[in-house]
């Protein structure tokens, strides 16, 4: 079946149960595959293979067909089929068999023809995809009140809008149909509007907050009005290194549970866990007046363990900037990278130590290991993007599986190269997708096609098959090109839609 490994069908796609027959639904409705027989037969009245066999002639098959005996012969087999098909023939079921019994032994086992199966329809839908190139709409310009680089856009669930904010402090909401709906600015009291730098922010989705990083060595976390405003709640200074990357982790099932981490210009990676958002991040000190406007919250009282309801923790990462950070939790680990070829990527694992059991609701305790792994790469990385249940016809061997999830994570190479890697297995990746001229500085997983992104400094977008790992589509001459070395806004904008 080519030359590309095959998993045994049978064993590990657990083909048999019933929930094979989920399997073989889904590539079915995907597709029209012709029959089994050799393609070089051209008949106009060749019985098409969902006709021939459906999920529920599968199903009949393997409950009763082989129920009483692990194995049919040719007669039996045709037998049954001629009873339970209303279409074909007896020597469409013969070349059916012929086709499972390889090794012309005279008879076939339910593993054999359910492999069989399987095989034929990953190599159409492997065809089918190489064949197939994503339609794009045509582009259009989006209004906004921006003067400087965007640093990201999220959209905020709960308000069913989107929000953008950029390097002087400009906050744009937009519509679903991404139109300008509100603008105005962000700032804090420690500098002033023309020294103002924003560095990066991010949604609090479950507490309805946003968490805005400051050139001034601050984090600032504000509200989220009714109004679609900006109001602000808690200051975090005392930050001996300007952060320069966000991120923020809650759990679906226990909304308290949540971490805010980001990453310095010193390769410092720092996480602050939070075990009671909903009520409130942090506790107002005895000494801060009721009255006050927000709460101000020194770092090192933090880490000293005045706050209940907040923990700290930092670690050493990078020799040079810390470029983007992400908790992954299925993997229990802090993923962060830098352009430093000795150190970049990096991840810190976390251990669970138990619960606590609060009034109405538990903490989860966690701590930091201290092995921490790093992955050396030439010249470094700009970006990664990582991602669970990754929704692929067959495992391939890039990625892990356990307890039904699928992990793969994907690097934003300053060498032009775009890797695949198993998070357990970091000695070399495990793909390699060449085609970008220029560094490539962001990628984002598409992970309901199997597809990633991937955008260079040249302003060249590629899109790529991950099981594949061949690139089905490459877009340029389609953004405006700025400064060399800068980042257009526009360009931002688009990738931060992604």
């Amino acid at each position: 079946m080519g030359d590309k490994p095959r998993l045994s069908v049978a064993s590990s796609t657990g083909l048999k149960n019933v929930a094979a027959i989920n399997q073989f639904k889904r590539l079915y409705n995907q597709q029209s595959i012709s029959s089994f027989s050799n393609h070089e037969d051209t008949r106009e009245d060749r019985i098409e293979l969902e006709n021939l066999l459906g999920t529920d002639q599968l199903e009949k098959l393997r409950t009763q067909g082989f129920s009483e005996s692990k194995v049919l012969d040719k007669e039996s087999f045709i037998r049954f089929l001629r009873h339970t098909l209303n279409r074909g023939n007896d020597r469409d079921y013969e070349e059916l068999f012929e086709c499972v019994d390889v090794t012309k032994e005279g008879v076939i086992s339910w593993d054999k023809l359910a492999t069989y199966l399987m095989l034929k329809l990953y190599d159409n839908d492997d065809r089918e995809k190489a064949s197939s190139v994503p339609n794009w709409k045509s582009g259009k310009n989006l209004m906004n009140a921006h003067r400087d680089s965007v640093k990201r856009i999220q959209h905020m669930d709960s308000f069913n809008r989107y929000i953008s904010i950029s390097k002087e402090g400009t906050v744009c909401i937009y519509n679903d149909e991404m139109q300008l709906y509100k603008t105005f600015k962000a700032g804090t009291e420690s500098c002033k509007i023309r020294d103002l730098w924003i560095t990066d922010f991010v949604l609090m989705t479950n507490v309805n907050k946003v968490a805005v990083a400051y050139t001034s060595k601050e984090l600032i976390i504000y509200d989220m009005t009714s109004k679609l405003e900006l109001s602000l709640a808690y200051r975090i200074v005392g930050i001996d290194s300007t952060p320069y990357c966000l991120d923020y982790w809650s759990d679906t099932e226990n909304p308290n549970d949540a971490i805010l981490s980001w990453g310095d210009v010193k390769g410092d990676v720092h996480a602050i866990l939070f075990n009671s958002a909903i009520i409130a991040l942090f506790e107002r000190p005895p000494q801060q007046t009721n009255n006050a406007a927000y709460t101000r919250v020194q770092l090192e009282d933090i880490e000293n363990g005045i706050y209940k309801n907040a923990s700290y923790l930092t670690y050493h990462a990078h020799a040079e900037w810390t470029r983007q950070i992400k908790y992954a939790d299925h993997l229990e680990c802090f993923i962060s990278c830098s352009t430093n070829t000795k150190t970049a990527l990096v991840f810190g694992w976390m251990d669970k130590s138990g619960l606590t059991v609060r009034v109405n609701y538990s903490v989860r305790i966690r701590q930091l290991r201290e092995v921490r792994n790093v992955v050396e790469i030439n010249q470094g990385l700009n970006s990664f993007d990582y991602s669970r249940n990754f929704n692929l016809i067959a495992p391939p061997t890039i990625l892990s599986v356990d307890n039904e999830s699928i992990f793969i994570l994907a690097t934003a190479g300053v060498n032009y190269q775009v890797s695949l890697w198993n998070p357990f297995v970091l000695s070399k990746p495990n793909g390699i997708l060449r085609g970008h001229m220029r560094s490539v500085l962001y990628v984002q997983f598409i992970p309901s096609r199997g597809q990633l992104l991937s955008f260079s400094k040249d302003k060249i977008l590629r899109i790529w098959d991950v099981q594949l790992q061949i690139c089905l589509q490459r877009l340029s001459n389609i953004f405006p090109r700025g400064p060399e070395g800068k980042r257009s806004k526009k360009i931002l904008l688009f990738i931060s839609f992604f």
